[in-house]
């Protein structure tokens, strides 16, 4: 399966730390974690789930849920297995394939970006669907380091909302997050540094960058930014 063995590249190379030490993951992981809290949810799928990162925010909460999660890299299945050995884990390539069982909440957090067709990824996590979906992706411009790591398409809040109402799902919210500090001119001034982003196993200069920025991302304007997150019902 060659997406499968993109995937399992990109888990041990470009992606690395990013997911658990990076600034926005971790912003969106907190906001994830608010969210999901506040909904009457039980049983949870984290597609394209990948090392587990967001289980285990979930995994951690003080509500406990039933967690599943589903990823077409068979490495990033394996990590995820060892951060949430709770969560039930399975290979599948959401743009092709269901599961029999229904959830009360489907999720993706900046996966749909990565999809060729996107369109019936979405459709399938609304038929995996009991009550809600959520999504969270990237708006705006597409940079040369996010294609790199896999992106084929970046998203307006438009036409993340025709793609939910195209599968049935009414859409409840879309917000952004990021701005001012994760904004487009930040995104375009860091495809300047010496081999763009980081990727990867991070230094501990790169560590203590992304620990400075997740303070400094506390006060990004709540509801504006390049980070949208769409929250939808069946």
């Amino acid at each position: 399966m060659e997406a499968t063995s993109t995937y399992d590249a990109l888990w041990t190379s470009s992606w690395g730390e990013l997911q658990s030490v990076g600034p926005v993951h971790r912003h969106i992981q907190r906001d994830l974690l608010q969210v999901i809290d506040a909904l009457h949810v039980d049983s949870i799928l984290d597609v394209g789930c990948g090392g587990g990162d967001n289980l285990a925010t979930l995994a951690g909460s003080k509500r406990q849920y039933e967690l599943s999660g589903a990823d077409v890299s068979s490495e990033a299945l394996r990590l995820a297995a060892s951060r949430v050995p709770t969560a039930e884990l399975t290979l599948i390539d959401v743009q092709r394939d269901t599961l029999a069982k229904k959830f009360d909440l489907v999720m993706s957090v900046q996966v749909v970006e990565h999809l060729l067709d996107d369109v019936a990824a979405i459709r399938n996590m609304a038929d995996m669907a009991r009550t809600y979906v959520l999504v969270s992706t990237i708006a705006g411009r597409m940079r040369s380091s996010e294609r790199s790591i896999g992106h084929v398409r970046n998203y307006s809040a438009v036409e993340l909302r025709a793609k939910l109402e195209a599968a049935d799902l009414e859409v409840l919210w879309i917000r952004g997050w990021g701005f001012p500090f994760y904004s487009p001119l930040v995104r375009t001034v860091s495809e300047w540094l010496p081999g763009g982003p980081p990727v990867g196993a991070l230094s501990a200069s790169q560590r203590r960058a992304a620990a400075v920025l997740h303070w400094l991302y506390r006060w990004n304007v709540p509801g504006r930014g390049d980070v949208i997150t769409a929250l939808a019902r069946r």
